[in-house]
């Protein structure tokens, strides 16, 4: 009778706590490919990139508006409330004009709920043709 009421107990307190035992790692949102390399373009070109990032946390992430390096790169989150195991897409869109040379354009993802790591770094990087005088 002991047993019994014993393990009665404990599958009352698993049902009530299911988390108890599992580790919580929070929210944690992740790219698989955070650089997209655009390769050689002229001024004319304007070079759109979607990123897809995943929360491979276990609580829902809360994704802050991107923010870019320059007014020449522009970019958006699809959705902000990023569930466990959800996908969100990040689209990034450099415009060439009157930039030339080796260009690296970084893309900030903020989250005031991640502690571990509170922006994701999403880059487009590639090289502009300098117009002909």
């Amino acid at each position: 009778m002991k047993v019994i009421v014993r393990h009665s107990i404990s599958v009352i307190f698993l049902l009530a706590f299911p988390m108890c035992g599992n580790a919580v790692t929070g929210p944690k949102l992740v790219c698989d490919t955070p650089v997209y390399n655009f390769g050689q373009v002229d001024q004319s070109a304007v070079v759109t990139n979607v990123f897809m990032v995943r929360n491979d946390g276990n609580v829902t992430f809360v994704a802050g508006m991107p923010r870019t390096t320059c007014s020449c790169t522009k970019a958006s989150i699809s959705k902000r409330m990023i569930g466990p195991g959800e996908t969100a897409e990040v689209t990034a869109v450099f415009t060439a004009v009157r930039r030339a040379g080796e260009q690296h354009k970084t893309i900030a993802v903020p989250s005031s709920v991640d502690p571990s790591s509170p922006v994701l770094i999403l880059r487009m990087e590639g090289f502009v043709e300098p117009s002909a005088p």
